[in-house]
């Protein structure tokens, strides 16, 4: 099966961004890969899947005061493929933006960034389960 995914690559400079163009940005990357993820799982798997994300986003948040070399070294340390590094890093990058828009605050769950890009977000049985589960 192919998928087009040409939408998750960025477009234009972030610092222009208006709040609902990176909630849009975080629908069309973050939330749709976690939809893809749920789309190929069995039902009963999608809680799990989206604790682990919850997970994920709390490491990635405990990784972005770091330096990236530092980083660097640590996803050596523990193995991580080209795959998860990226998606620490997107996360990083993702937590830091939304930061600095005023959408999470300091003491804010990191998790938070999904229900932000879910507000955006309308459609399928996975998009609502999410919202479900994240409350959005």
């Amino acid at each position: 099966m192919k998928v087009d995914l040409t939408n998750l690559l960025r477009k234009g400079e972030p610092n222009s961004w208006s709040e609902e163009d990176f909630k849009r940005y975080l629908k069309d990357s973050l939330i749709e890969i976690i939809r893809l993820e749920l789309e190929n799982l069995p039902r009963q798997e999608w809680e799990k899947t989206l604790k682990t994300w919850s997970k994920i986003c709390s490491f990635a948040d405990s990784l972005r005061r770091k330096e990236e070399k530092e980083r660097q070294e640590l996803y050596k340390r523990f193995n991580f493929d080209s795959v998860m590094v990226h998606i620490t890093e997107s996360l990083i990058e993702k937590l830091n933006m939304a930061r600095s828009m005023g959408l999470l605050r300091e003491g804010d769950k990191p998790e938070r960034i999904i229900p932000l890009g879910l507000e955006v977000t309308e459609g399928s049985e996975e998009i609502s389960f999410m919202k479900r589960f994240f409350k959005a």
